[in-house]
């Protein structure tokens, strides 16, 4: 009996040690990433080139956020540039306010236009809808509720013509508007962003590739050739899908930290939340469903495991202390510092909100392990998800972001 309780111990020891080890990992390769990722900044002794720009804005049901993101693309400084604003179908007032802007803005073209009712899904119909009617040589691709400083288009264009590349996508500062996406958030850009860094984008041995919605800029050329939009119409996460598409041809990629240039919404609220975690997790069991499953259950041992270990050992050694509860206590203890040092360094750096919220890791992890666990059973079922007000039923062939 004593050897059996022995290997327990040690078996729990090591689940422990191994998720410190994790989260020790996750933190100094995220500042390891943030430290040494290029960013969006003004390159010097660069050629006159003013190629023309046209920026595709795919909106449905926009009217609380469209205004600020066309506001903020008047503004830009860029001296070629066209703004191509698509309507999605939206049943509020955006493409009413859409109308107002092109009443005053010669640079300015409206769309709207309807889902064809085919494989088309997400807002892919909407951005190739507004590829058709563009000129540019450039195509900015952004969504509407994203917010752009006035010199980030003239800098982009520098950074590819400086860098040569084909595409360049900006990692915007994400805005957190409630209180459960405040707490969730740092820990789900905490795992993405160590995904998707731009030290693996950026290699040229690497096949990662990955553009962020709220802004990418490709070559009119480059996209045509890799098949556009069309390449990925299956694809709920699009812009990810495109990226990696892109990647794989061949095409350079350039990921930059421009978090001081370019914000986005990520969730505006706790139900859209729950129903982007969705976005990640549906198509993840469609693609492998015991890759998902895994997940799941490393998510709960990351995420959960070291609180209840931590709490559970605090009461232990309170009633009869022993030096497994200490050294459990010691490890969980460590763990839970690095998980609220990472998310301090995801709001400082990456997110625009209150560090206070670093503190709420407990509530965040919850709301994934959660979210993940009930989607993957429903799944199993139904493999639909919801979003912006729309039912996608998501293909075979989906692939994840993850």
């Amino acid at each position: 009996m004593e050897n059996a309780q022995m290997i327990i111990y040690f078996l729990i020891i090591c689940i422990v040690a191994g998720i410190f080890s994790t989260w020790l990992y996750l933190l100094l390769f995220m500042i390891k990433s943030l430290v040494q990722s290029p960013r969006l900044e003004s390159i010097k002794n660069i050629n006159n080139n003013f190629p023309r720009v046209s920026i595709i804005v795919p909106a449905r049901n926009e009217e609380k956020y469209i205004r600020k993101c066309v506001d903020s693309l008047l503004k830009q400084d860029y001296p070629n540039f066209e703004i191509i604003l698509v309507n999605d179908e939206s049943s509020d007032k955006t493409l009413e306010i859409m109308k107002e802007y092109k009443k005053s803005n010669s640079i300015l073209k409206v769309l709207n236009v309807n889902q064809p009712g085919d494989d088309w899904i997400g807002k892919n119909w909407a951005c190739y809808q507004g590829y058709l009617k563009s000129t540019g040589k450039l195509l900015l691709f952004t969504d509407a509720d994203s917010y752009h400083s006035e010199i980030t288009l003239s800098l982009s264009v520098q950074n590819i013509n400086h860098y040569r590349v084909d595409a360049i996508t900006v990692m915007p500062r994400l805005i957190c508007n409630d209180f459960y996406t405040q707490v969730t958030l740092p820990i789900l850009t905490t795992f993405l962003h160590t995904r998707f860094s731009p030290l693996k984008v950026n290699n040229a041995k690497s096949k990662l590739g990955y553009f962020f919605g709220s802004y990418f800029i490709i070559k009119r050329k480059t996209y045509e050739k890799v098949g556009s939009h069309a390449a990925v119409k299956h694809e709920i996460i699009e812009d990810g899908a495109l990226g990696k598409k892109v990647k794989e041809e061949n095409f350079k990629i350039k990921m930059l930290r421009g978090e001081s240039y370019v914000q986005a919404i990520w969730a505006r609220n706790s139900s859209e939340l729950f129903k982007a975690i969705d976005r990640l997790v549906i198509p993840l069991f469609k693609e492998n469903r015991v890759k998902s499953t895994l997940l799941s259950i490393a998510l709960f041992f990351l995420l959960i495991f070291p609180f209840v270990m931590f709490f559970l050992s605090l009461t232990l050694l309170g009633i009869h202390p022993n030096a497994f509860d200490f050294v459990v206590l010691l490890l969980t203890g460590s763990t839970l510092l690095i998980l609220v040092l990472t998310n301090l360094i995801q709001l400082s750096s990456t997110l625009l909100s209150k560090k206070i919220y670093s503190l709420g890791g407990i509530v965040g992890a919850i709301i994934i392990v959660s979210r993940f666990f009930s989607r993957l059973l429903i799944s199993n079922r139904k493999s639909i998800v919801k979003w912006r007000d729309r039912l996608y039923k998501i293909p075979s062939n989906q692939s994840s972001a993850l």
